[in-house]
């Protein structure tokens, strides 16, 4: 057999064995996956089920190699939510898990479908899959007709369909441009290459302290204004994590770790990050989020204050109405623990099947 059939061969063979496995993942379902393919937030009355949710489970089920939990997601969304570009929240208004759940919003949330038009286009890719790309494809096209072009910053992507352009003001949520999901569509059609440097020029004149705020709004010239009463709280919080996990070898990952540098240092001294900081003042509320800290770990991985958040972070079992604090979990120790990492292309890969093929023992075992 040559060389490169045994490799096929081999990574055949591990996508069938337990080397995949991840038990934070099956935790994550046993508390917000429900059988049908539901991610549920169950600390809202309404039993409430995000795109952001559905986008969010369908990654996780591809790191895990969980093909089935994977289409049962994606097609529950499909079903209830809408195809291409999904509505952006579901509920059980009468707050029964088996009274009967509808739409509580038509408008869309930019940052689940790209997350779910990421996922497609690497199961398209990993499980030799060619429907995903077909579905990578309309949900892209979709989004090329959310992208604005804002004067010194560049293109960048509404945070949905209706509510953030009125009178010449764009409002944009940092949060909601991952560099590697913008990389990896650049990659796949060079329309997006713009797209991701104007997205990382508006991360950057965001922040002008080095915090990342919640929302940001921008004039007809292209101006940050309102600059006194950004705050940066649970929606900034992800922007910290999608520069992080980036690829050191991605131009922009020494650029977004410079820009970020004063909200890491404030990390770094406290351990456990604030609720919300003041973007213009850097003041800081008192109370901390230590799910929070899962943004900052790939940054402190080696650290003391690192190893204060890894014990925090695996201190507790997963409950159901903790669904963002399980998320974010999930993405920080996923991480930490070589499950996922992204290559200079965006492109998802495994570190830790790749130490277990060579013979080496990953950093910590779940």
């Amino acid at each position: 057999m040559k060389v490169k059939q045994f490799l096929i061969f081999l990574f055949c063979a591990l996508l069938s064995t337990s080397v995949f496995a991840w038990d934070l993942w099956d935790e994550f379902k046993a508390v917000n996956v429900t059988e049908e393919g539901r991610v549920v937030d169950y600390s809202d009355t309404k039993l409430i089920t995000t795109s952001e949710g559905q986008s969010y489970g369908m990654f996780f089920a591809l790191v895990a190699n969980d093909r089935q939990s994977f289409d049962k997601i994606l097609q529950w969304s499909e079903k209830n939510l809408g195809e291409d570009q999904p509505a952006w929240l579901w509920g059980i208004p009468d707050g029964k898990k088996d009274g009967q759940g509808k739409i509580l919003d038509t408008n869309n949330a930019t940052d689940a479908d790209m997350w779910i038009a990421y996922s497609l286009l690497e199961a398209a890719r990993i499980w030799h899959e060619p429907k995903y790309m077909s579905l990578a494809n309309k949900y892209l096209a979709k989004l090329k007709e959310m992208v604005r072009d804002i004067p010194t910053i560049g293109k960048v992507i509404l945070p949905g369909r209706v509510g953030f352009e009125d009178k010449g003001i764009i409002t944009l949520n940092p949060s909601y441009y991952p560099p590697h999901i913008l990389r990896r569509f650049a990659e796949h059609d060079s329309y997006w290459l713009p797209v991701l440097e104007g997205s990382i020029n508006a991360m950057i004149r965001s922040a002008p302290t080095g915090v990342a705020p919640d929302w940001s709004k921008f004039n007809a010239e292209g101006v940050l204004i309102d600059e006194n009463k950004m705050i940066g709280s649970y929606n900034a919080i992800r922007t910290y994590l999608w520069a992080s996990i980036l690829s050191p070898k991605d131009q922009n990952y020494q650029v977004l770790a410079k820009l970020y540098a004063p909200m890491i240092g404030i990390v770094r001294q406290t351990n456990i990050p604030p609720e919300e900081v003041n973007i213009s003042d850097m003041t800081v509320s008192t109370r901390d989020v230590n799910a929070f800290g899962a943004c900052f770990l790939p940054y402190l991985s080696n650290e003391k204050s690192g190893g204060i958040i890894r014990t925090v972070l695996t201190a507790s079992k997963m409950k159901g109405d903790n669904y963002y604090r399980n998320v974010l979990t999930l993405f920080g120790l996923g991480f930490d623990y070589k499950h996922y990492a992204f290559n200079e292309k965006g492109e998802l890969f495994f570190p830790k099947v790749d130490l277990m093929v060579q013979g080496d023992t990953p950093k910590a075992n779940e």
